[in-house]
């Protein structure tokens, strides 16, 4: 059935308010998407809820960590009303520290071996929604950092075969520099903070989204205790 924004796609909530109304009512499931941004930007924040998301509708989520342990995850989530450690105990969310297996050898492994090992977990949990946070950091973990854009291509590909709906979270260090991952994957979600007349301003922007309209433009964003909440309309 087509939709208000000109698709004829079904859609899934991504769990953030206010955003699913700017992309044709939720994300395309079996797809993969970015998020990427600073530091501080709401980028876990985001995934979190996302599997949260799924957790409501008993769609199995995994989180698999490239940088921070497990632990620390759950405890920055704590102070939101997300009902987190309910869905860990239920094991409708399960939260892999991949980053302490990467670097317990004595030998870095390669690029190939850290894609195979996400394979393994998101098939072994049978997951319907997946978010790995975050690549970046992976090119001083991996002892072939040279073959990162073609691994990251592949890892793009690999998913979207997998019956799955993921997250590629990813640091942004440069706003005018666009990497391989934002041409392969399905969307790009850009979260926001700079300064403006001695205020922090917070916003995220639709960047790219295959299969619906959207609008490009800045939009604010506030942190509240349920998570984030996206505002159509400009931050300032």
């Amino acid at each position: 059935m087509e939709n208000s924004s000109g698709g004829f796609y079904r859609r899934i909530p991504t769990g953030v308010k206010g955003l699913d109304e700017l992309i044709g009512g939720g994300l395309i499931p079996g797809r993969v998407y970015v998020v990427t941004g600073p530091p501080g930007s709401g980028k876990t924040t985001f995934g979190i809820q996302f599997l949260v998301e799924g957790a409501k509708n008993n769609e199995k989520g995994v989180y698999i960590s490239l940088v921070d342990d497990s632990k620390t995850i759950i405890q920055d989530m704590l102070h939101y009303k997300f009902n987190l450690l309910s869905y860990l105990r239920s094991k409708k969310i399960v939260i892999y520290d991949l980053s302490s297996t990467i670097t317990k050898g004595s030998t870095k492994p390669t690029w190939g071996e850290v894609l195979e090992e996400l394979k393994r977990i998101i098939l072994h949990e049978n997951a319907k929604r997946v978010v790995i946070d975050s690549f970046t950091p992976l090119e001083l973990m991996v002892r072939d950092p040279e073959n990162k854009r073609r691994e990251i291509v592949r890892l793009i590909k690999l998913l979207s075969t997998m019956d799955i709906t993921a997250l590629i979270i990813t640091e942004m260090m440069e706003s005018d520099k666009y990497t391989d991952d934002y041409y392969v994957a399905s969307g790009v979600i850009v979260m926001h903070h700079f300064m403006r007349q001695f205020q922090m301003i917070r916003a995220i922007q639709i960047l790219k989204m295959r299969g619906t309209a959207h609008d490009n433009n800045l939009k604010k964003i506030k942190f509240t205790e349920n998570g984030i909440e996206v505002y159509n309309e400009a931050p300032w």
